[in-house]
């Protein structure tokens, strides 16, 4: 008998709480992805750039125009693919980005249940949106993710299921998202310029956009940065000493 040769080492690493975090931070910073989508014609596959937002659970969100090619495609089939990660100087190759494989949910009506919250969380990161977002032709999607696949750099490669990186959100955290964010944007402004004083920014005028169980994320004019919680918070209660966390870390 021909004995059965050994499986060929996988190429690919195993996620640890490091590649999770970058998972997180690359889709919940991103302003902007790649779009893949299928040409119900000719089926092949096309590309756009989007604006993009995430979900309390990390769901990226589009608001999309129906004049576009690529809105009027994902009625046909909704399968897409997003990438997203920023490229600085030095080699894109080796610079960490995250692609995105599901299905866009939508258009969402103004009047259902998560609309006021999409587009509150897709605002927050492009501004100019609560203008055109009015516009009857442009309307809000959700991308419910299957599977995903971080490229963290040379030899930093990670498959990734939708649960390694989407945190589901109670409804008492959905409803105190709101209220933690204005607290801390109008009360303790000083509290997040300190932070990202910490990280060397020496701006002020650092504000939270959004916020998640884990963490948060800042911005000041087209900059977006992502803070985590040095644990995730298990209810709305939990949003105080989470702060209290970071603010005291800055005396230290």
């Amino acid at each position: 008998m021909t004995p059965t040769p050994p499986l060929a080492p996988s190429p690919y690493l195993r996620a640890d709480d490091e590649a999770l975090a970058l998972a997180r931070r690359l889709l919940r910073t991103a302003r902007h992805a790649a779009l893949a989508w299928l040409d119900p014609e000719t089926h092949a596959p096309m590309t756009s750039r989007v604006a993009l937002a995430t979900d309390v659970d990390g769901s990226p969100i589009l608001l999309l125009s129906q004049l576009s090619v690529h809105t009027r495609a994902l009625g046909a089939d909704p399968r897409i693919s997003l990438l997203v990660g920023e490229t600085n100087e030095g080699d894109a190759l080796n610079q960490p980005r995250l692609s995105l494989a599901g299905s866009a949910m939508g258009p969402i009506a103004g009047d259902a249940d998560a609309y006021e919250r999409l587009m509150r969380r897709f605002t927050a990161h492009h501004p100019s949106a609560r203008l055109y977002g009015t516009f009857s032709d442009f309307s809000c999607w959700r991308v419910e993710i299957g599977s995903a696949f971080l490229n963290g750099g040379f030899a930093r490669a990670y498959p990734l299921g939708r649960d390694d990186f989407l945190d589901a959100a109670d409804a008492d955290i959905l409803a105190a998202e709101t209220r933690v964010v204005n607290h801390m944007n109008e009360d303790h402004a000083d509290v997040l310029d300190g932070i990202m004083a910490r990280r060397g920014s020496a701006d002020a005028g650092w504000r939270i956009a959004t916020m998640d169980r884990r963490g948060f994320e800042l911005v000041l004019a087209s900059r977006v940065e992502r803070v985590e919680f040095e644990e995730a918070v298990a209810s709305a209660a939990d949003f105080r000493s989470a702060f209290v966390a970071l603010a005291r870390a800055l005396d230290e």
